[in-house]
């Protein structure tokens, strides 16, 4: 069985053969810069569906073995799941892409990364929140992660529980996280505090995002 850290280092393999597989393909394009963009916005789709299977099954592999730790009396086995983003791949790609148009288009291989390794890794994530939103013995997840931006360290701080159903994975370009399921069973802590709640919102008002700022500033 594998330990969070593990699986997350797996995880960071399989974006990373993600990224290479998408960079390494840009390198070989040619034609104008109207072509490369056509080019990668198939090449890249394709790629980020590939090696979004192995994230996903990482995932639930994972998180059959954290249930199987924990040990809860109801039988559950995770699905993995892979939501279809292929349109906002897409438009992602295309902003990727700018840089071949102006006098930096090295600056596209970066940007490609970017997007390649956000959205390779969130099948990840979304397996392992969604399972535990339909698995009636689980309580939560927390994040898991290797210390990395203020936000990340205060969204991981005590190893915080969320257990709303709608709490987001709040993940940032090259963000290295992870997910972590926990159970009824488990002596799971403390559950996340209402800034953690407010820091993984996906739209946050002038004046949460202000106090969120500071906030960081201030104990971060």
């Amino acid at each position: 069985m594998a330990t969070a850290q593990q699986s997350k280092a797996a995880l960071q393999l399989v974006t990373g053969a993600a990224v290479d597989a998408v960079v390494s393909a840009l390198g070989r394009l040619s034609g104008s810069p109207e072509q490369q963009r056509s080019l990668l916005l198939d090449i890249t789709p394709s790629v980020i569906a590939h090696y979004s299977d192995g994230s996903s099954a990482l995932a639930a592999d994972f998180y059959d073995d954290e249930r199987e730790r924990a040990a809860p009396p109801k039988l559950y086995i995770a699905e993995p799941i892979i939501p279809d983003r292929t349109v906002k791949i897409r438009r992602s790609v295309a902003w990727a892409s700018d840089p071949l148009f102006g006098d930096k288009p090295e600056e596209a291989a970066g940007r490609l990364a970017e997007v390649v390794q956000l959205e390779t890794a969130r099948p990840y994530r979304d397996t392992i929140l969604a399972n535990r939103s339909r698995d009636p013995s689980a309580v939560g997840w927390r994040r898991v992660t290797n210390g990395g931006c203020k936000l990340c360290r205060m969204l991981a701080d005590r190893g915080a529980v969320y257990m709303d159903t709608t709490a987001r994975f709040a993940a940032h370009p090259a963000c290295k996280c992870t997910a972590q399921p926990v159970f009824s069973t488990d002596d799971y802590g403390d559950e996340a505090s209402a800034m953690q709640y407010v820091a993984s919102q996906a739209r946050r008002t002038p004046e949460k995002q202000a106090r969120l700022r500071e906030y960081l500033n201030a104990n971060y």
